[in-house]
């Protein structure tokens, strides 16, 4: 007897004619394991010199990779209709009927329409505010312009006209969504104010800041001051 139910009505036997074929297999797996770990520890050894050799040709790998995975998706552009735009050193905007690609399928899929954007930003024009009445696209705008110019500036086609221009950002800041936390002591409000001190110590001209919401969570009248 091995064991009994809490209720003592069920009783947990071992026949005593498998007590010594049970305790073969046993040996058997622990001595299966030992096997495995003496194994991959010949095999760690055998390894561990050629550690910064396997570490370089791995991020050799990944960067081939990313460019194979490039090319597919350049062949496959006709789905999300993504072009060769004109490129610039200065970080500057000029596109026409530009898509979010993962909204364009998604609504594809369902046999819905994309409502593209056209979208200018230059040294002259630096900013662009958007309004709105709710679940009007504004959100949706400044997700869009921030992944075409990622994609853009990691070599990635985005879908935009031909005759668009795509400029270079040092950097993109992005603050969207609502970042209150109770365990960090921060509402809407104050977690927007410290994302702009981030954002106002850290980026120089040529950054992209991508802002949604700038005066939500308080009074008009401090909504506005934060915003200028």
């Amino acid at each position: 007897v091995h064991d009994e139910s809490a209720s003592g009505k069920t009783v947990f036997i071992e026949p005593a004619e498998v007590v010594e074929a049970n305790n073969l297999t046993r040996k058997l797996q622990m001595e299966e394991h030992r096997e495995i770990i003496r194994i991959l520890t010949t095999i760690a050894d055998s390894l561990r010199p050629s550690i910064p050799q396997i570490t370089e040709a791995a991020k050799i790998i990944y960067h081939l990779d990313f460019i194979q995975a490039k090319a597919l998706y350049a062949d496959a552009v006709g789905a999300i209709g993504a072009t060769m735009p004109a490129l610039a050193e200065n970080p500057e905007m000029e596109w026409y009927h530009a898509c979010h690609p993962g909204l364009k399928l998604s609504l594809e899929k369902h046999g819905r329409e994309i409502v593209p954007i056209d979208v200018t930003l230059t040294s002259k024009q630096r900013i662009l505010v958007i309004s709105g009445p709710n679940a009007g696209g504004k959100s949706v705008c400044l997700k869009t312009v921030g992944t075409l110019q990622y994609m853009a500036q990691c070599g990635i086609l985005p879908p935009v006209y031909e005759n668009s221009h795509f400029g270079v950002f040092n950097d993109i800041f992005v603050d969207i969504g609502d970042d209150q936390s109770l365990e960090d002591d921060l509402s809407t409000y104050s977690s927007h104010l410290r994302n702009m001190k981030f954002m106002l110590q850290r980026g120089p001209k040529s950054t992209l800041f991508l802002i949604d919401e700038m005066g939500s969570g308080t009074e008009p009248q401090i909504g506005g001051a934060l915003a200028q």
